[in-house]
């Protein structure tokens, strides 16, 4: 079976790699820290890295609606967070996935 791993992923796992490696007190080897990773922390991790990216998200969200409810001096509350996904959401998630993830 072939896994698909991030970048953000490999970095994790290498330095997941380096702790087991010093335990044991040898190179434990990339497939077993990765199969050691994937089975006690991916899950927490990847949990982990959807809060912050939603976080992110979010935040530039009501950056757009504060900015766009100044322009029309008035609070535009959801009509601005709907515009912001329509005209940034794919923008923002390629600049984000090519930052933080791949």
């Amino acid at each position: 079976m072939t896994i698909t791993i991030t970048r953000a992923e490999r970095r994790e796992i290498e330095r997941h790699k380096y702790f087991m490696s010093k335990a044991a007190g040898y190179d434990v080897g990339f497939e077993a820290a990765c199969e050691d990773w994937m089975d006690n922390y991916a899950d927490a991790y990847r949990q982990d890295a959807q809060r912050r990216m939603l976080e992110m998200q979010r935040k530039e969200i009501a950056r757009h609606t504060w900015i766009e409810s100044e322009k029309a001096r008035k609070n535009l509350g959801r009509e601005a967070a709907l515009d912001w996904v329509l005209k940034y959401a794919a923008q923002w998630r390629a600049w984000y996935n090519a930052t933080y993830v791949e």
